[in-house]
């Protein structure tokens, strides 16, 4: 198993330096020398995943992205602690996420939910999905109307405007229950509270029959852009702090 751990070193520094190629061969020959090694799976996984190149629909670009997802599936059966699996269950449905299968992505969100309760980022990823389904109907539909930015979509067809509701409210409301549980679980989410403006915002365009849920969700929005800039400047003021989070 010497030459095992060897490889995997090898891959490991080849995989921090994006020798992308090198990377795959060490943690292949890790597997043909020890099969049941999930580690190797899951840095064979990441090597596939960062050659696979998102938006392009080439075949051979696709099945980079499909070798990763094997090698990550593999990960699942065989992690006694959860550790990898983890890492594996976000792997998957980044990919998926990137590929435009939504659904999926948030199916492998889910799992990693469950392998780590506790952990805010599979929150507020299932939210930027969400989001970003959510964004992209509305602006096709808003696009076949010429709308400009500053439009508003119930002013201009009611009727689009419930048709868009009727598709992206659940999405939305799904959006905002993940973005707090993850600010529940990490108050100083930046992120997090970015997409809280983002989703306030795309969901005020979609309050067709209601004036008053308009403005209260830009509001909210415009309150998430506050709390934003208030975590920032305390981050910039503790930066050390900052670090010592990201390094737990």
């Amino acid at each position: 198993m010497g030459n095992a751990f060897q490889e995997m070193q090898a891959g490991r520094q080849a995989l921090a330096s994006k020798r992308l190629d090198e990377a795959i061969q060490h943690f292949e020959k890790v597997l043909e020398l020890d099969p049941g090694n999930v580690n190797a799976h899951v840095y064979l996984g990441n090597a596939y995943a960062q050659k696979y190149v998102p938006g392009d629909n080439n075949a051979n670009n696709i099945d980079l992205a499909k070798t990763a997802i094997v090698n990550y599936q593999k990960v699942f059966d065989d992690d006694q602690f959860n550790t990898f699996s983890l890492m594996a269950a976000k792997g998957i449905a980044l990919l998926d996420a990137q590929m435009g299968n939504f659904d999926e992505a948030k199916f492998y969100y889910e799992k990693a939910k469950g392998f780590a309760p506790k952990d805010p980022e599979p929150y507020y990823l299932t939210a930027l999905v969400d989001w970003t389904q959510a964004s992209q109907f509305r602006a096709q539909e808003r696009t076949k109307l010429n709308l400009k930015p500053e439009d508003s979509l119930p002013a201009k067809d009611p009727k689009v405007c419930a048709v868009v509701k009727e598709k992206n409210w659940s999405r939305l409301e799904d959006g905002i229950a993940n973005l707090k549980k993850a600010l529940e679980l990490r108050p100083d989410y930046q992120e997090a509270m970015n997409y809280m403006n983002l989703v306030y915002l795309e969901r005020a365009d979609i309050e067709c029959t209601s004036p008053e849920g308009r403005k209260a969700d830009l509001l909210a929005a415009s309150e998430w852009t506050q709390k934003l800039a208030t975590a920032k400047k305390m981050q910039a003021s503790h930066p050390q702090a900052k670090k010592d989070d990201d390094d737990d």
